[in-house]
């Protein structure tokens, strides 16, 4: 079979495009379609591997391996690394079975010039028919993504915006109707944030009452099951809840929120202040 590089390329950069889209809508990463794209056409350059000399399997699982670390580090980094690797393993899970369909798809179906060589695929086949198997596969990770997911009911996700004298941060946030934290003195709403994804719009040591902006900080009280306490706010010179301006207090916190889906809690009734509406289970607020 003639094997042309430009055909070869655009098909794994489409097929990876794919399983990328599908390991984000499993573990509910944000993903923007400029690292998509990045990511797709690194994926692109991998499939030229199908113009190698056939490689042997010990040397072809690492690879494959080391090349979904670095597809899901251009698409999702930075993550944390227990959340990386869930999208490494998802990604290469995702791989080995659409390869295993198309392979059963030459195998019984009257479809020819299908070829997996060096972890890479290439297709000599109409559009049409690569237009089917697509919509198959996707069809099997969206009944096994259906199926196998944990339920969640009534979860909203939305794109949380903080800016603080000058800086600015995007972080996803989750809306969580029992979050009900407000700061003492005026009853604004607060939400709450990992400190580590907030980065360096927060001054150093920011919660010691010995800091030099101790004076613009608040001490927001807490109750949850087992434990009270108090979280280091401040109010940001501006905040958006997937474009949508809000009036908040900022709480934040040294625990870590989720394995990395979620690195802020937002409560309902900021997203009330701001009459928000138009909420949709595991979706951006529009």
């Amino acid at each position: 079979m003639t094997v042309y590089a430009d055909l070869l390329f655009i098909v794994n950069l489409y097929i990876d495009a794919l399983l990328l889209s599908a390991v984000r809508r499993f573990l509910r990463l944000p993903l923007t379609g400029k690292r998509l794209l990045l990511a797709s056409v690194l994926g692109g350059v991998f499939g030229l591997s199908a113009l190698l000399p056939a490689l042997p399997g010990v040397v072809l699982f690492p690879l494959a391996l080391l090349e979904s670390l670095a597809l899901c580090a251009a698409a999702f980094a930075p993550k944390p690394m227990t959340q990386l690797l869930k999208a490494v393993f998802l990604l290469f899970l995702f791989g080995a079975a659409l390869s295993g369909l198309l392979t059963a798809a030459a195998y019984f179906l009257p479809i020819h010039g299908i070829l997996l060589a060096n972890g890479a695929v290439y297709f000599n086949i109409s559009a049409l028919t690569l237009i089917l198997l697509t919509c198959v596969s996707y069809g099997m990770l969206y009944g096994f993504d259906r199926l196998f997911r944990k339920k969640e009911p009534d979860v909203f996700f939305a794109k949380l915006t903080i800016t603080r004298q000058g800086k600015t941060v995007t972080l996803p946030a989750k809306i969580d109707t029992g979050l009900t934290l407000t700061e003492p003195f005026s009853g604004t709403p607060a939400i709450v944030a990992d400190r580590r994804a907030l980065g360096d719009i927060l001054p150093p040591n920011f919660g010691m009452q010995s800091t030099e902006n101790a004076v613009s900080m608040r001490l927001i009280p807490f109750s949850s099951l087992g434990a009270d306490g108090v979280l280091p706010a401040f109010r940001p010179d501006a905040a958006s809840l997937s474009g949508i301006s809000i009036e908040c207090w900022v709480a934040v916190t040294d625990r870590t929120l989720s394995a990395g889906s979620f690195q802020a809690l937002v409560g309902a009734a900021v997203c009330d202040a701001a009459q928000i509406q138009g909420l949709k289970p595991g979706k951006d607020i529009p």
